[in-house]
Parts: structure tokens; C-alpha cells; sequence
């Protein structure tokens, strides 16, 4: 059977100098979903972990109720959902049931109620006992946590419930709504867990936002996607980003003394992954070089077809010709630029949190020239008040800081949109 998935890579040049130095190299692996090979998708066992605490009454609440009605609307027979709910405890609104009788679900929904108090690992725990009820290689494991506040000194907890989440197959989707929550500790869940999270600016964002996770939902083509890099000798991987469908450092498992692997999740029926790796290697003489094999092993639990492989040879060419090795490839270029202002923000964020306030400053400036160069005006901006904020009060605002570490994640999207 041919393999629904493809493996292809691009370097940041065709030709690179024969100098005897080490040099940096950029390779660019796109997975993607095979052309006129769109597979079936899985049935989902989907649990909701809501915030109910008191600091989401009104609008919040109410959008939430909504949103969660319309994932209902959008589910069938073959799926199952559950809801749970907490504040300093957790309820099962909704028990792990297949999507039959929707009214009843949603007059379920409707009583969903503010109260006091915010611990998010009381959620999680009853989350993962849901969806252990129905767990199940042929399904998309799926909880989906939301919280608009602070979690009390159950960090470690939450951490561990992530871990233990992932070695399930269970993947969370982190949403923090407002700028009263731990990007850090909803970041960390998400990162165990093989997960993503974002932020919820306002409540008007809640109900698109959760209609864009269950349109992805529905497009999942591969789960427990893994990539892993045999690379030659004398060959080092410095760094790996994912850069589409948005930018994050990932992981890197070495399993010998030259194979590393790198856990991706889930690839999409549309844009699939792809990945930015800093390669280092020493050119010794002019002619191609095989520096790595890739080997990507991925499941599609929407035919019951396991441990699929596909694999490439990344091969580099030397020259000892200036004219040529001076030319490179803007797509390449692009990502890595990309990749490289998010990377700024985040040690910008992490430095202002340790106290190093000049280095913090001097990244979040460098961090807006180069989004200015990529037209990207209001995070320069942004970039630019945080330095201000952290020269004149000695610290970052909360709403700069998580529009800054999320909307930088996005900026490789307006490449293919």
C-alpha cells in the first residue's frame, strides 16, 4: 500500500563551501499528506475540562456553554464526550457516553455554574478517568482544558497527570482565557502531553477558538507521529523547531550515539508538519554527502494501520565555486527567521523572569527589528512597550507578555495563507 503520508526536505542552500570549517545548515523537513490520499478520520473520545470558578461568570461562562454545544452539534453516534467541570473540585457534568441524544448533552451543558476557587489538577485527574473509560487506539484521545485562572500548588500534580496523559496516547489542548492564568504551567501541560496551548484573549474569542480545535479535530490524518535522524559522523543536530503549523522547539531524544528522535502527535489531512533543524557538519571535499536519513513512523487510527514508515536520505552538496554556494533558498530563509524571532521572545521572557532585565531588553528590541523586516508592525510594537516596561518598571505586563510568546508561535501561518 502506498504510504499516505510524504517526506521531503529542503536546505537553505543547494551548494555549500568546501572550507574545512564547521558550518551551519538549516533543513527543512515537510510532512505532508500524500495528494488524493486523504484519509478517514478517527472517532473521538473527547473529555471538556472547564474552569468554573467565580472569575468566569458572565460572558466567559456563557460563551463556554456555547461553544461546547456547538462541538456537540458537530459529533455523532461513533463518538464519545465528556464533560467535567472545577473550581477547588472537580464534577462530571457529563459521564464519557457516545453522542446520541444532543438535547440531553446540551440541558447538561446548561448547568454548568461559577463557583470558587481554581485547581486545575482535580480537572485533569477526572478528565483522565473519563477518557480511560473509552480508550482506544482506533480514536482520537483528546482533552481539551480551559481555565482563565491560577492553579494553587498543584503545579507539580498537573505536570505529572500531562506525563501520564501522553503515555496513554491522550494529547491536551491547553486554553487560557484573560491574562490572570500561568502561561508557564499551561505550557508545560500541553509540552508533556505532545499537546499545544493558546490564549484566549477575550471571551468573544472562545466560541471561533473552539470551533478551530474541533475543525482540526476532525482533520486529523496520523497520530503518534515520530521522526527519528540517523546522523553521520561528524554530524550535529544543534536545535529542531516545528514550524507549521506554528513554531515550537521540540524535543530531542537521543536513543545512540548519532540517532536522535523527535515526538511530533498528530499530522493533519491539510498541512501536516513541517520541521526546522540547525544541522552542523565539516565540508571536507567537493561532491554530495549524505548527512542524515530520516525515518518517520506514524499511525492512522482512522483505518486501523499501525507503525506506517516512510523514509529519506538528506543529501548535501560541496562545491568549492563561491558563486554558487552564495545563493539560498528563500523558502528556508523565511522559516528560519521566523523561528528565530520567536526564539528571541521566548529568552527574552525567560531572562526578564530571572532578573536579567538588560539581556531581557536588548532581545525584545533585536525581537522587533526583526519582526518590522517581516511586516509584522503590532508585534513590533508590542516587543518594543515590553522593553519600555521592563526599563522603566522592571518588569513585563502580563497581556504583552502572552501575546508576545503566542502570536510569535503563528508567524510562519501568513507564509502559506
Amino acid at each position: 500500500m502506498a504510504n499516505k503520508v510524504t517526506l521531503n526536505y529542503e536546505l537553505n542552500k543547494n551548494y555549500f563551501h568546501v572550507s574545512g570549517e564547521s558550518q551551519l545548515a538549516y533543513l527543512l523537513l515537510d510532512i505532508k499528506p500524500e495528494i488524493g490520499q486523504v484519509s478517514n478520520t478517527a472517532p473521538l473520545n473527547l473529555c471538556l475540562v472547564m474552569d468554573r470558578s467565580a472569575s468566569m461568570k458572565g460572558l466567559k461562562i456563557e460563551n463556554v456553554k456555547q461553544a461546547i454545544n456547538n462541538i456537540i452539534d458537530r459529533m455523532d453516534g461513533n463518538d464519545y464526550l465528556s464533560l467535567v467541570i472545577f473550581n477547588e473540585e472537580s464534577e462530571v457534568l457529563v459521564p464519557s457516553q457516545p453522542v446520541k441524544d444532543k438535547e440531553e448533552l446540551k440541558n447538561l451543558v446548561d448547568q454548568l455554574v461559577p463557583r470558587n476557587g481554581t485547581a486545575i489538577s482535580t480537572g485533569m485527574k477526572s478528565g483522565l478517568e473519563e477518557l480511560y473509560k473509552n480508550l482506544a487506539d482506533d480514536r482520537i484521545n483528546r482533552m481539551i482544558l480551559l481555565t482563565d485562572g491560577q492553579t494553587y500548588g498543584d503545579e507539580d500534580e498537573c505536570f505529572e497527570l500531562a506525563s501520564e496523559a501522553a503515555e496513554n496516547g491522550i494529547l491536551i489542548t491547553a486554553l487560557g482565557v484573560g491574562d490572570e492564568w500561568y502561561e508557564e504551567v499551561l505550557d508545560t501541560i500541553a509540552e508533556k502531553s505532545y499537546g499545544k496551548s493558546d490564549y484566549i484573549a477575550t471571551p468573544d474569542d472562545i466560541i471561533p477558538i473552539f470551533g478551530e480545535e474541533m475543525t482540526n479535530l476532525e482533520n486529523i490524518l496520523a497520530q503518534s507521529a515520530m521522526i527519528t535522524l540517523r546522523l553521520s559522523e561528524e554530524v550535529k543536530l544543534r536545535k529542531i523547531y516545528r514550524v507549521l503549523p506554528s513554531i515550537s522547539e521540540l524535543e530531542i531524544i537521543q536513543i545512540s550515539e548519532r540517532d536522535v528522535s523527535i515526538n511530533l502527535g498528530e499530522l493533519d489531512n491539510d498541512q501536516g508538519q513541517s520541521l526546522l533543524a540547525e544541522i552542523i557538519f565539516t565540508p571536507r571535499q567537493s561532491g554530495k554527502l549524505r548527512i542524515s536519513q530520516a525515518e518517520l513512523v506514524y499511525d492512522l487510527p482512522g483505518e486501523n494501520l499501525f507503525q506506517q514508515k516512510v523514509r529519506t536520505d538528506i543529501v548535501v552538496e560541496f562545491s568549492d565555486d563561491e558563486s554558487l554556494c552564495k545563493k539560498i533558498n528563500p523558502r528556508v530563509m523565511n522559516m528560519a527567521e521566523r523561528a528565530s524571532a520567536y526564539d528571541l521572545q521566548t529568552r527574552a521572557i525567560e531572562q526578564a523572569g530571572s532578573g536579567d532585565i538588560s539581556g531581557a531588553t536588548k532581545k525584545l528590541r533585536t525581537a522587533a527589528t526583526r519582526l518590522l523586516n517581516m511586516n509584522e508592525k503590532e508585534l513590533a510594537e508590542t516587543a518594543l512597550s515590553e522593553a519600555l516596561n521592563l526599563t522603566q518598571k522592571g518588569s513585563m505586563s502580563s497581556t504583552g507578555t502572552k501575546k508576545l510568546r503566542y502570536e510569535t508561535r503563528k508567524l510562519t501561518r501568513r507564509l502559506v495563507s
